[in-house]
């Protein structure tokens, strides 16, 4: 099962393009999918249309509080206090992509000033500070309106030092990262440039390592991917301005053996909490659990197959996803999924060759509503 970001085209702000997207999930999707619900704030949007997309079975609330574009502007403090006591009125997570707007765009002058094009300029632009200012005045917000709150693909130990405090003082805050943000650092942004730009930015050696501390003892939910499909030709304009290439990498294909990889096999990871960071914590928080989730009678037999043992490297060459790159391109990886089974039919078979391995039709997918878990 897949929790789809809001800002893809239709960008999900109101009820209706909520339905037109869930349209597209009954069309197109092999997998079962949740939708987030956009949320840009007054005044161009009204305590109704977040009241329409819960009521359409949103899976939780998105918001940007730095721009991300003219379709999905960033909120203020006030349109952030306004969201999150609607969000908590209807008792649905409320997630932050949290970086400072302000900040970010004063860093972004600053290398403009400079004339900064290569790739560290877009790392030094907007530095782990940028998150954790934001994520302070979330986790404040949030204590204040009693909002579950989610920080999306949390990339800064700072911030991540101030969830855990949140955590412990009882404020409904929890927290996810994604692999590029434990398997790369800024050594890959200087080597793939455009190929590695993302935001938040891609992180120091030694901030990687401190973040790797949040996931093993508990203070990080989930581990997602953050997939961003761009096309190999925008991302190729990095190489010559880092600014010209989009933000955001893809890595839907290679999350959960890169993950296990990393985390179980290198650093000792149990199993257990490997399978609550990818499976039953986001569906406990997105509203699909325990028919998501979990291996239980009644549940969904949704089973991943992993073979823990077999070690292969990553080629564009076995990619599935449309755009045919990744940043993780040479890896080597140990533990290789080999089965996919969707509420008990196969969908991919690592037998088989090529596209040949992905055995579902599109359209057999389902959307999923928030509480689809609680159903029987």
């Amino acid at each position: 099962a897949v929790v789809e970001m809001p800002q893809a085209h239709p960008t999900t702000i109101t009820a209706e393009l909520l339905r037109q997207k869930q349209r597209l999930v009954e069309q197109h999707a092999i997998v079962d999918m949740a939708l987030w619900g956009g949320v840009i704030g007054p005044p161009g949007q009204s305590v109704s249309d977040l009241d329409g997309m819960a009521a359409e079975g949103a899976a939780a609330f998105k918001s940007f509080m730095a721009s991300s574009s003219p379709f999905f502007p960033e909120v203020d403090h006030a349109q952030l206090l306004w969201a999150m006591r609607e969000a908590a009125r209807l008792d649905v997570p409320y997630g932050l992509h949290a970086e400072d707007h302000q900040l970010l765009t004063d860093g972004l002058d600053r290398m403009r000033a400079a004339g900064r094009k290569d790739p560290l300029a877009h790392a030094e632009s907007r530095p782990p500070l940028v998150e954790t200012i934001a994520v302070s005045a979330a986790l404040l917000l949030a204590a204040e309106t009693g909002c579950h709150v989610h920080i999306c693909h949390v990339a800064s130990a700072g911030a991540l030092a101030l969830i855990r405090e949140a955590k412990e003082r009882g404020v409904r805050v929890t927290a996810e990262t994604c692999p590029q943000y434990l398997m790369l650092d800024t050594g890959d942004l200087v080597r793939l440039a455009g190929f590695a730009s993302c935001a938040p930015a891609l992180r120091e050696p030694a901030e990687v390592d401190a973040i790797w501390g949040y996931v093993l003892d508990g203070t990080i939910d989930l581990v997602c991917s953050d997939h961003c499909p761009y096309t190999v030709e925008s991302k190729q304009a990095g190489f010559d301005d880092i600014f010209q290439a989009p933000l955001g990498l893809s890595g839907v294909q290679t999350l959960l053996p890169a993950f296990f990889s990393e985390a179980v096999v290198k650093r000792g990871l149990p199993v257990e909490r490997f399978v609550s960071l990818m499976s039953a914590n986001p569906a406990r928080i997105f509203g699909l659990y325990p028919r998501k989730g979990t291996l239980a009678i009644g549940a969904d037999a949704d089973i991943a197959l992993l073979d823990p043992n077999a070690t292969w490297t990553v080629t564009v060459a076995d990619a599935l996803h449309k755009q045919k790159w990744t940043p993780y391109e040479g890896r080597e990886i140990t533990g290789r999924v080999v089965r996919t089974i969707r509420r008990g039919e196969t969908i991919f078979d690592d037998r088989r060759q090529g596209d040949d391995r992905i055995t579902a039709r599109p359209g057999s997918g389902r959307f999923l509503r928030r509480g689809y878990g609680e159903t029987t």
